[in-house]
């Protein structure tokens, strides 16, 4: 039993050390971001592009230059919740590093001209840096998702994964939904070059329009290596945070948009 005791602490310690070295955290105490707005956009919005400037210049301080328009794209999604935009490129992917723990230390609200408002700010925050890139050996072969569907329509689809992996996969319409795991389809391991079918169970994942003649949806899968599961709150917001938390060698994003309508 001693043994057994003393294997388990091994392996959290290893575990916890090769994490460390895919993601170095870094505390920024005080950095400022600036932005301009017009008479059309309210304070908190020019709040809001001026944290997201700040945060821009967090990663800067890090060593983070790279791809840094991702960033800019990043977090303009992130204020709008433009996940259409969001998830047909290829930020998720290729950003170096992410921002959490911000906390605003100071506010100065100006108005240089007549219906122009600036906006400066000082915040606080967390850099997490990735030490790791996508393992471009990690893919997965996505089939049976559609472009068109009528309400009542079902919806599945194949996988096909190049590693053993694990899935979350969201729903992204005007709201947010969380599609796998689920009540009925528990977190399992996808076996490498496995031909997988979701819903495992009978059937489909029926769809709707929402009460709309049409609504776009995007279907978004999140393949890890390890077992990632998603605890949070379920909006764009917090989901695309959490995503951004897993190492990038560790994940693997499918993004697929469809539209439903109305019969």
């Amino acid at each position: 039993m001693k043994n057994i005791i003393l294997l388990v602490l091994f392996l959290f310690i290893t575990v916890s050390i090769i994490a460390q070295d895919k993601v170095t955290e870094i505390d920024i105490n005080s950095v400022t971001g600036e932005a301009v707005g017009s008479h059309s956009e309210s304070v908190e919005q020019i709040k809001q592009k001026a944290i997201n400037k700040a945060k821009e210049e967090a990663l800067r301080k890090s060593g983070i230059e790279e791809n840094i328009n991702s960033y800019t794209d990043l977090f303009r999604s992130e204020s709008s919740d433009s996940y259409e935009e969001l998830f047909s490129s290829d930020v998720l992917t290729n950003i170096r590093g992410s921002v959490k723990n911000v906390e605003v230390l100071e506010s100065n609200i100006t108005h240089p001209s007549d219906g122009v408002t600036k906006v400066v700010v000082s915040i606080k925050c967390t850099v997490m840096r990735y030490n790791t890139r996508p393992d471009l050996t990690f893919e997965a072969k996505v089939e049976g998702v559609e472009h068109f569907y009528k309400e009542g329509d079902g919806l599945s689809f194949l996988i096909t994964p190049t590693h053993n992996s694990y899935i979350n996969a969201f729903m992204f319409t005007s709201e947010s939904f969380v599609l796998l795991p689920n009540d009925y389809e528990p977190m399992k391991m996808l076996n490498v070059d496995e031909e997988i079918r979701f819903p495992s169970f009978p059937g489909d994942y029926e769809l709707d329009a929402g009460g709309h003649e049409k609504e776009v949806n995007r279907l978004v899968l999140v393949l890890t290596k390890e077992k990632y599961k998603y605890h949070g709150k379920v909006n764009y917001k917090d989901i695309t945070d959490w995503i951004m938390t897993i190492p990038p060698d560790e994940k693997l994003i499918k993004s697929y948009p469809f539209t439903v309508v109305k019969k």
